[in-house]
């Protein structure tokens, strides 16, 4: 049975200069990425094949490579610049050849970046584990479905709903959810969640999961207001966003992590928790991208 191993063995093959790094964040955080990754091991394998784990690694090294690309532009131009929303949508969101390798390092980010690795400690102790008993979950742009997976792995109580507006995604996410042993409790769809309207106090979640989706949006408000419409009075939210983090599909600029956290507060949602950890840049670079996750409460 394939684990944690299993990937980074597939980097020494398919990215072997990432690979020294990727090996030293999840050596530094064994136990953590390990809660992450062995159980992703299990299901892409019996999703894909053993195959799975080198096209994994191919998709994480083009990701980095991308994802250095936009800094050079970003240092050079100043701001973000993303491609037109209309050609977001069709060359990215739609398109099964970019967006499943893009999957896979959507995922591979949190055990192997130093970023990130401090949003599954948040989004595992400080969420999943104080969901109430018996708890209806809902992720908001679900993509690979993994965070989902993941919460029901830990929780067998927990009943989820998951959307995205990438069929792609979604079928990523849904072929991992095949094999998981969890279909009875978890359902994803394609669909834009942000637009699904909360009726007379219905719909109402005892979580609510956003990760890393408000950079993708021209406006990142209604994220807010969706996600303090559907989360219980006693409910908890997991929040992630970047920061000065451009992509070929990141829109909205955070450059401050003041800034997201007023978009709660504004919308009706307190912090209790949060947490901002920057990446590694060279010596004079103007920006410094980070990863900055909170947990949010109802006010």
């Amino acid at each position: 049975m394939k684990t944690a191993g299993s990937f980074l063995e597939a980097l020494d093959r398919k990215a072997k200069m990432l690979a020294p790094a990727a090996r030293a964040t999840f050596e530094a955080n064994r136990e953590l990425c390990s809660w992450l990754l062995d159980p992703l091991a299990r299901w892409a394998e019996a999703a894909y094949g053993t195959e799975v784990f080198d096209a994994a690694a191919r998709g994480y090294a083009e990701y980095c490579v991308g994802v250095a690309k936009a800094k050079a532009i970003y240092e050079r131009e100043g701001h973000y610049t993303p491609e037109r929303m209309p050609e977001i949508m069709s060359g990215v969101y739609e398109d099964e050849g970019y967006m499943i390798p893009y999957m896979w390092a959507a995922i591979l980010i949190y055990p192997f970046w130093p970023s990130m690795v401090s949003h599954i400690a948040i989004f595992r102790d400080e969420f999943i584990r104080k969901l109430p008993r018996n708890g209806r979950v809902l992720e908001l742009a679900c993509g690979h479905g993994v965070l989902s997976l993941l919460a029901a792995e830990e929780r067998p109580d927990l009943q989820i709903e998951g959307s995205d507006i990438s069929p792609p995604a979604i079928a990523v996410a849904n072929r991992l959810l095949g094999v998981s042993g969890h279909s009875s409790r978890i359902h994803f769809d394609v669909k834009d969640a942000l637009k699904i309207e909360t009726q007379n106090g219905a719909n109402k979640y005892d979580g609510v999961i956003s990760g890393m989706l408000a950079e993708h949006l021209v406006d990142p408000t209604p994220l807010f207001s969706t996600m303090a419409q559907r989360v219980a009075s006693n409910g908890l939210v997991f929040f992630s966003t970047a920061l000065e983090s451009p992509q070929r599909d990141h829109v909205y600029e955070y450059n401050w992590e003041s800034r997201p956290l007023q978009m709660a507060e504004a919308a009706g949602l307190r912090v209790s928790r949060l947490a901002s950890d920057a990446a590694a840049v060279p010596k004079g670079s103007k920006f410094l991208p980070r990863a900055t996750a909170m947990i949010l409460r109802s006010r």
